[in-house]
């Protein structure tokens, strides 16, 4: 994956310039690796495919890719001397028309844990376990996709809340609906 060596890149540039300062204690960093990348699943860039409710294709684009340091436990970005960074990254796919909300993958990486979460805009963040996805297998589009994650919420308080989410490690986005009636489903 060409992302991945871009965001490695990005990420050793920032570790030596927070690690330059002279009168603190030596800097250490928590450090991403091939496997924790392939969370963003999409290139800078990437076009993916959806087919929406009325069964018409809605084309995202991959808009943001970054990685970025950010102060460990314990530390801020205000403090003089900061001994532990740890790592966050995340990619943005959107739907230039604007008509479906933007979805993002998110990592932070600290040294003795890994989060991963999905956001949808304006519906929220979901946290999901990377050890347990919730299905072994799962069809969309007459495609078969291995451990699927699904966030299902019950809030239909507001229209844009999340109803379903489906994703996986490989693939991404695979389906998303909300109570207003907006569906997504990945296209192959």
């Amino acid at each position: 994956m060409t992302h991945s060596l871009k965001l490695a890149g990005a990420f050793v540039l920032a570790a030596l310039l927070f690690s330059s300062c002279d009168k603190c204690d030596p800097t250490t960093t928590t450090q991403m690796d091939e496997n924790d990348v392939k969370w963003l699943v999409y290139d800078r860039g990437e076009k993916v495919k959806f087919k929406n409710e009325a069964g018409d294709t809605v084309v995202y684009t991959n808009t943001i890719l970054r990685a970025e340091q950010v102060p460990g436990e314990g530390f801020n970005t205000g403090d003089d001397c900061i001994e532990h960074f740890d790592v966050q990254a995340y990619s943005v796919i959107q739907d230039p028309e604007k008509d479906y909300p933007g979805l993002m993958t998110y990592f932070l990486k600290k040294e003795n844990s890994f989060d991963v979460a999905l956001h949808v805009e304006l519906a929220g963040e979901y946290k999901i376990d990377t050890l347990q996805a919730t299905h072994a297998t799962y069809e969309i589009n007459e495609t078969t996709y291995n451990n699927v994650f699904e966030v299902v919420k019950t809030d239909s308080s507001k229209t844009e809340n999340l109803k379903r989410l489906l994703f996986n490690k490989e693939h991404g986005f695979l389906g998303v609906e909300l109570f207003n009636g907006k569906k997504l489903e990945l296209l192959k």
